[in-house]
């Protein structure tokens, strides 16, 4: 009874609104039942076709469902792959010709240009898990083409690895010894290399190490990457960037004592280096800093190159002072006799007076000469 009573309410629905407005009932009437009747026409034939949809569905194997459902490209790009995305998820229930025109339209997406980098290294990775092997060995073109994007040909010589040692060597050591790429991705690429070859990688990082136009951080890196391909050679290449003039003096008293695990005496006399030349007069914490650093790895020579700097009339007199200041804190009573020359020296500023007075008072109370009272 109630359902007769809904569908009887529906049907006279329109009639409050006809009389309310004063239309004309012909007009009215004609009018809203025929609408009514087409969108319930239209609204079926949405329902079938949406359920014809679902059934279509279910007959698909599950991961041509799982990629026809889900999609990482955003914006435009889904449609410039969307073909060979739908392709390769239904390669599996296709035949092999099928099969190969998807693999060779997706190896042409990932070197269209007009697709973002970030995306095209996205679509290597999912397709290699997806293709395996095959896929893999299909990227050998597109690491060695110098068209594509760098951090693309990186990528997919890295995923070569896994799969063909020998194409994936040949694809990164064309990236690492190529001059017009950027220098960290020639790094990169050389440190991949090392798990592949480890001669041709050697090669690749010694050729970072002594380019002057490579920036110092990437030489740096290049160093000790050779732990891992030759330990001399690593020492070698310390070596040439503690000694090299035109490397910043700050990275060149890191290598010297990352030098001393391997060479004791190439260690002492590139900071020896750096202690007599321009960089130390320059700047007098450069000086101290290559001191302490010899004194980190003999005594001696630590404390001789205190006392160097210490009387060397080129230094500034505020890394005289603190290399005398340094020297009495080791013991050494020159420290102190030093101090207290410049205290009283007649020719030197006032500023640098008190500067080694107070200087001699620290020492003093610190090594117990001085007491507190006084």
């Amino acid at each position: 009874m109630r359902l007769w009573t809904i569908r009887f309410s529906s049907v006279l629905a329109p009639v409050p609104v006809v009389e309310m407005y004063g239309i004309n009932r012909a007009w009215g009437y004609g009018l809203l039942y025929p609408a009514l009747a087409a969108t319930w026409a239209t609204g079926h034939w949405q329902r079938r076709r949406q359920f014809a949809r679902m059934k279509t569905t279910e007959t698909l194997p599950p991961k041509a469902i799982e990629g026809r459902a889900q999609s990482f490209w955003p914006g435009e790009a889904e449609f410039e792959v969307a073909e060979t995305i739908d392709a390769a998820a239904a390669s599996e229930a296709a035949g092999p010709e099928r099969r190969e025109r998807a693999m060779r339209n997706l190896v042409a997406s990932i070197k269209n240009e007009g697709i973002d980098p970030d995306l095209r290294i996205q679509l290597i990775q999912d397709l290699i898990d997806f293709g395996g092997r095959d896929m893999a060995m299909r990227l050998g073109p597109v690491a060695l083409a110098s068209e594509v994007d760098v951090e693309v040909r990186l990528e997919a010589a890295e995923h070569m690895t896994r799969f063909n040692v020998e194409a994936a060597a040949n694809s990164l050591e064309s990236i690492a010894t190529d001059r017009d790429v950027d220098d960290k991705y020639r790094l990169d690429a050389a440190s991949a290399l090392v798990d592949c070859e480890l001669r041709p990688a050697g090669i690749a990082l010694m050729q970072l190490v002594t380019d002057n136009a490579v920036s110092e951080y990437v030489r740096h890196g290049a160093a000790n990457m050779l732990r891992r391909v030759n330990p001399d050679s690593a020492a070698m290449a310390l070596r040439h960037l503690a000694m090299a003039p035109l490397v910043s003096a700050r990275l060149r008293i890191i290598c010297a004592e990352q030098l001393a695990e391997d060479n004791v005496l190439d260690a002492q006399s590139a900071l020896w280096r750096l202690l007599k030349g321009v960089e130390s007069s320059m700047d007098h914490h450069l000086g101290i800093d290559a001191a302490e650093a010899l004194l980190g790895i003999n005594h001696d020579g630590g404390v001789e190159a205190y006392s160097a700097l210490a009387v060397d009339g080129r230094f500034s007199w505020w890394g005289r002072i603190e290399a005398a200041y340094r020297l009495g804190l080791l013991g050494v009573s020159d420290g102190f006799d030093l101090l207290s020359d410049f205290a009283r020296a007649e020719e030197l500023d006032d500023v640098y007076g008190l500067a080694a007075l107070d200087r001699l008072f620290q020492l003093e109370a610190q090594t117990g000469t001085l007491d507190p009272d006084d």
